[in-house]
């Protein structure tokens, strides 16, 4: 009898993500002692519907962090269904930063200073859902905000000499990495995964020597347009599916770099430092 009393909140002891790299921002507050579970694994979050097994975790679900229906359209039928305190959206959040990037594209988590934004509303979350712990919460999303200055910092000091350098992206997701550098992206389409229309693809031919950046992974396609648009090519993993187990969101952002620099380092009179 007493256990069947049991409030079901007791039972709720997972925070559930949509993509990838919330886990990594998340796992910055839980530090071990929430469980992260991922639903969107190796596919394309736009065109992602809830298997049993995802629609069952976010029934027992302690928190839901997604993005919006913006970018997990399906999901949104599945995340009405919880309680408004166990439930985060972030794309709802107004203080995000979207200077150099479309007001309208979802990928909110490729800006370190966004990151910061989304950890702040994680851990003021769960500071309400588990009080008991909500110094311990606090405190990792301001230790995690100091370290998402600096990293914004250091991003856009290792691209602001790409200004100049013509940088063509398959979406528009890419103004989120590139902008706060002040360095512009031209896209050849939404971030909805729809096709590159002969009209974009007219307006940046001759645009330069520089680099057109794709998801991951690499494919024809890309490299083709590429050519085609007289670029060099290389893709970038922003859901960070490439990135090892114990990697943390540092890490993705500077893979990111990294990858983005290969390319751009090749580019005559780009920066090489």
């Amino acid at each position: 009898m007493a256990a069947c009393s049991k409030p079901e909140s007791a039972n709720r002891d997972e925070l559930v993500v949509s993509v990838r790299p919330l886990a990594l921002i998340a796992r910055e507050i839980t530090a071990g002692d929430i469980p992260v579970r991922v639903l969107i694994e190796g596919a394309d979050p736009h065109h992602y519907a809830p298997t049993v097994a995802d629609r069952a975790a976010l029934e027992r679900a302690l928190l839901l962090v997604w993005l919006g229906p913006q970018m997990e359209g399906v999901l949104a039928k599945q995340a009405s269904l919880l309680p408004a305190d166990q439930r985060i959206q972030l794309l709802d959040i107004t203080a995000l930063e979207f200077g150099g990037a479309s007001a309208s594209d979802p990928h909110l988590w490729l800006r370190p200073s966004n990151a910061a934004i989304a950890a702040a509303q994680i851990a003021e979350r769960l500071a309400q859902l588990r009080p008991q712990q909500a110094e311990l919460f606090m405190a990792r999303a301001r230790a995690f905000a100091s370290a998402m200055s600096d990293l914004q910092t250091v991003l856009d000091r290792a691209l602001l000499g790409y200004r100049e350098t013509p940088i063509v992206v398959t979406h528009d997701a890419y103004g989120h990495f590139f902008g706060s550098a002040g360095v512009k992206t031209h896209a050849l389409g939404d971030g909805s995964g729809g096709g590159h229309g002969a009209q974009a693809m007219l307006k940046l031919s001759g645009i330069g020597d520089g680099c057109l950046f794709g998801d991951m992974p690499a494919n024809d396609r890309d490299r083709q347009l590429a050519e085609n648009l007289g670029l060099r090519y290389a893709a970038l993993d922003l859901l960070g599916d490439q990135l090892g187990e114990g990697a943390d969101y540092r890490g993705l952002i500077e893979s990111l770099l990294s990858q983005a620099r290969s390319c751009l380092s090749l580019v005559p009179n780009g920066n090489k430092g």
